[in-house]
């Protein structure tokens, strides 16, 4: 709380009943670096209400977060943020409902598996992992690992996600992966090849996009996951993600967190088919600019 406060231009709110404290909220403005990295998955001047930076008292949940939310809302719109993010527990359906009936909608799933093996799921295709090579990934490889990401963004820019394949944010993210590269002791990169062709991967790497608040000791993030379109539905993805899994296990890690796109269909159903479960879901809802002056 005493982090979220210290956040420049951060608004604080209580709300009060009967002379008793039943719930806060602090939000945050946000402004992603049009260059940066980052900026596909947040708008340009956005506000955060951060996982650990809310709460209701039990059973009051839509009252107070409704509340909370015209309070803070208000002052942010005035200074023209029109994008909010909420951060919530999966589990908080009451909480969920308060920001849906006030306009929110799921955009991005973090979800968390153990390091338990990976198995086929029953009468899956498993045609196209048979004559796959997994390979650890250099520094030399960058190139590799840059032409598979764009695949990525290409995925997510179409229909139904639409996340904006920001070409100018190349550089951050071609010098991100440098760095993630050049520690392979912090970080792994497992490629697929077939017929000596790179069709996907999954890299790994510290948790630090998660709060900590819902990351335990031993947690490894799988920051990238993709597979070459003509690839797909063959048991690719399941075969890398194994490799990968296998691999977190022997390093002694026994948490594996990642982060989809809430409307990412193909997506979603894979990770959750494969063992991982919602721990947060970032929930956002965007404000007509127009009430910047048709008010």
């Amino acid at each position: 709380i005493e982090q979220a406060l210290a956040t420049e231009g951060a608004q604080g709110v209580v709300a009060a009943a009967g002379g008793e404290i039943v719930g806060f909220a602090v939000m945050a403005p946000f402004l992603a670096q049009p260059t940066h990295m980052t900026a596909a998955f947040f708008p340009p001047r956005c506000t955060n209400l951060g996982y650990t930076a809310h709460a209701s008292k039990a059973g009051m949940e839509i009252d107070v977060y409704r509340e909370m939310y015209a309070a803070l809302s208000e002052h942010f719109v005035a200074q023209g943020f029109f994008d909010h993010n909420v951060y919530i527990a999966p589990r908080d359906k009451a909480v969920e409902e308060a920001f849906v009936s006030l306009g929110f909608g799921r955009t991005v799933t973090a979800a968390m598996r153990g390091v338990e093996p990976v198995d086929a799921l029953p009468g899956e295709s498993s045609t196209g992992a048979a004559a796959l090579e997994l390979h650890a990934a250099a520094s030399e490889d960058a190139p590799v690992i840059f032409a598979l990401n764009d695949e990525l963004n290409a995925h997510h820019a179409r229909a139904p996600i639409f996340w904006p394949h920001l070409h100018e944010t190349s550089a951050s993210s071609h010098d991100f992966q440098r760095d993630l590269l050049n520690d392979p002791k912090a970080n792994a990169h497992w490629v697929a090849y077939e017929d000596g062709r790179p069709i996907g991967m999954n890299t790994f790497m510290p948790p630090f996009w998660l709060a900590p608040t819902i990351t335990p000791e031993k947690t490894i993030y799988l920051y990238q996951g993709v597979v070459s379109e003509d690839a797909r539905r063959g048991g690719v993805g399941r075969a890398i993600l194994a490799k990968g899994i296998d691999w977190a296990r022997e390093q002694g890690y026994e948490h594996v967190a990642l982060h989809f796109a809430a409307p990412n269909v193909a997506g979603a159903r894979f990770w959750q088919s494969s063992g991982f479960v919602p721990i947060e879901h970032r929930m956002t809802r965007h404000i007509d600019e127009r009430i910047a002056w048709a008010k």
